[in-house]
């Protein structure tokens, strides 16, 4: 694997385990799980995305200020997107679903993952997945669907290690825009959990990085700071 910041590394994450990354309103740390996605494709694994906030054009522009091209990755075969805004990109790892209907969006979305397998023989390759991101997944759909969808994807994870597959994933939150109840839940759900907050006053931004959650062994929780000050006008 690549290199990753030192301080942000929580360990080999098991198979089939859930790394959390839930940022605030003020916060860049969505870059965190953009990194670790970067990562593992960097290290040989296939990355496979779960595109449900912005457009997709909008989410390569994102990726890249986090320095990973994700055009780049897919053209090469080491990445494939499933994205919820259906766009017609003209792009063959991009696999758009229609949203309209939200009793079909399990079963589309398990035929396009059992696409994507066949088409790049993913038994015989290590997957990373990332959502990018939940809230988005809420703000389409509600918490009931995301509570169950993201039930129906651990099944389904279970599924895919007692055959064989080698995989884990990243959920991306903005906490901020979720109820607290639905984010206390996922975080339950994680077994690796990030939480990063930016704060503004008027002298600074600074920006708390918490390790809150880990399975490797030996682990214990710890918070990092990085501070921007204020520029004044001349």
């Amino acid at each position: 694997m690549g290199p990753m910041r030192k301080d942000f590394d929580i360990g080999e994450v098991i198979p089939g385990g859930v790394l959390l990354v839930s940022y605030g309103q003020y916060s860049l740390g969505w870059k965190i799980g953009v990194e670790y996605l970067k990562r593992e494709i960097e290290g040989g694994a296939f990355g496979l995305i779960m595109n449900t906030t912005v457009p997709v054009r909008k989410l390569w522009e994102r990726a890249r200020s986090a320095g990973f091209d994700i055009v780049e990755a897919g053209k090469n075969g080491r990445l494939a997107v499933i994205d919820l805004f259906n766009e017609q990109t003209g792009l063959d790892f991009v696999y758009p679903i229609e949203t309209v209907d939200r009793t079909l969006i399990i079963p589309r979305i398990e035929k396009v993952m059992d696409e994507i397998q066949a088409r790049y023989d993913l038994k015989n390759r290590r997957v990373v997945g990332a959502i990018a991101t939940l809230d988005g997944l809420y703000e389409l759909f509600g918490g009931k669907f995301l509570k169950n969808m993201t039930l129906q994807y651990l099944i389904r994870s279970e599924r895919l290690l007692k055959e064989g597959y080698d995989h884990w994933t990243i959920f991306i939150v903005n906490r901020d825009t979720i109820p607290r109840e639905l984010h206390s839940w996922i975080i339950s759900v994680s077994d690796y959990v990030i939480l990063t907050e930016g704060i503004v006053d008027r002298e600074s931004l600074i920006e708390n990085t918490v390790l809150l959650k880990s399975l490797a062994p030996g682990f214990s929780q710890r918070m990092f700071q990085t501070t921007v000050p204020a520029k004044k006008l001349q």
